[in-house]
């Protein structure tokens, strides 16, 4: 029954998206340049996903207002969505990436316009890629919020579902900082971490669930209790994505999976291998992580350490714990929300938990 939901919002989601982004290509139709990178960006969206965080948002607002699925709630659920986009392009700049879901990051799509277009004399491409990519992220941040302001809801509902929307982007960009700065030190505690993530991954869960309610005219419990699942079912998913970002297929995911042994990322799985490692074994990681040059051989030997310091195990404990913290406050909402959907977020929070990609 959940699946068939998921994959009939799913749909719903993706034509409603389509259509707020064919209207922004027509709106440039006469500059063949600005058709042309507004194209990008849609096919930049349309390049996979699972669009959970717009998901969340409709299911939120369902469990309070389950009458039905309005088309206002789907357009405004699309700001999640494309503020988790405009943060993946400005992710893969920072992160020297060059695929993305299987595809070219963006920006070394838009560097591979400048090679195949300008004269090499008139532009570097490389910063071309990185400026216009740079750009990119911040039109889809734009585009974010544009879509927030849905005519079927009053003034002050928009008003508060956009502070939440700010204070969320604020928090992205706080855990973003903060990683930045981890990943240059080699002592890092798991509390930082998980600080980091709250910030960085979860934030938008939490946001999403929390402007479902808002959209929905909920009381301040069920939107206090809603964010607060949000934000612990993000907790959980960003534990399980630092184990795809290691441990998973490159097949599925559409991107490397040692690119964060490589930067030099401090996940959970890295804090806790060096608590429990020897001193042999934390004289190799010390060796290895962030290099980027690093042997396949000497990226396997990271993994088994993670594996034979019980890093790995813990990992999945602790998403399994943060996931059961989550289900807790969806029976603490006064009202109660809707027993139906208060399944189907639980449903969506598992599904986070127990994925491949």
């Amino acid at each position: 029954m959940f699946q068939k939901l998921y994959d009939d919002l799913l749909i719903q989601v993706d034509s409603a998206l389509q259509e707020f982004m064919l209207d922004q290509v027509r709106s440039v139709e006469n500059n063949p340049f600005l058709h042309y990178y507004y194209n990008k960006v849609k096919d930049y969206l349309f390049n996979g996903g699972k669009r959970f965080r717009p998901i969340l948002m409709i299911l939120s607002h369902t469990s309070i207002y389950p009458e039905s699925i309005s088309k206002g709630i789907i357009q405004a659920s699309l700001s999640l969505e494309l503020l988790h986009n405009a943060s993946l392009i400005h992710d893969d700049i920072m992160d020297n990436a060059v695929i993305r879901r299987g595809k070219r990051a963006f920006h070394r799509e838009l560097r591979k316009y400048a090679k195949e277009n300008y004269p090499e004399k008139n532009v570097n491409c490389d910063d071309y890629g990185l400026g216009m990519g740079i750009l990119g992220g911040d039109y889809v941040y734009n585009l974010a919020y544009k879509s927030i302001h849905v005519d079927d809801y009053p003034p002050e509902v928009i008003l508060r579902a956009s502070k939440e929307f700010n204070e969320g982007f604020l928090d992205v960009v706080q855990g973003v900082i903060f990683e930045t700065d981890l990943m240059g030190r080699y002592n890092v505690s798991e509390e930082e971490y998980l600080e980091m993530i709250t910030g960085k991954t979860a934030a938008l869960f939490e946001r999403a669930a929390r402007m479902g309610a808002v959209f929905a005219q909920g009381s301040e419990s069920q939107i206090e209790c809603l964010g607060n699942f949000g934000r612990n079912s993000g907790i959980a998913f960003q534990l399980v994505d630092d184990i795809i970002g290691t441990f998973g297929d490159s097949e599925k995911t559409g991107k490397p999976v040692d690119s964060d042994l490589r930067e030099g990322k401090k996940t959970i799985l890295v804090i806790k291998a060096f608590q429990n490692a020897t001193k042999e074994q934390g004289k190799r990681m010390n060796e290895i992580l962030g290099k980027q040059d690093a042997t396949q051989e000497e990226i396997n030997e990271i993994r088994d350490i993670i594996r034979e310091t019980g890093a790995l195990d813990y990992t999945h404990q602790k998403a399994e714990e943060f996931y059961n913290i989550s289900e807790k406050y969806l029976d603490e909402a006064n009202p109660t929300i809707d027993s139906n959907y208060r399944k189907y977020l639980s449903e969506i929070a598992r599904m986070g938990v127990y994925r491949v990609k």
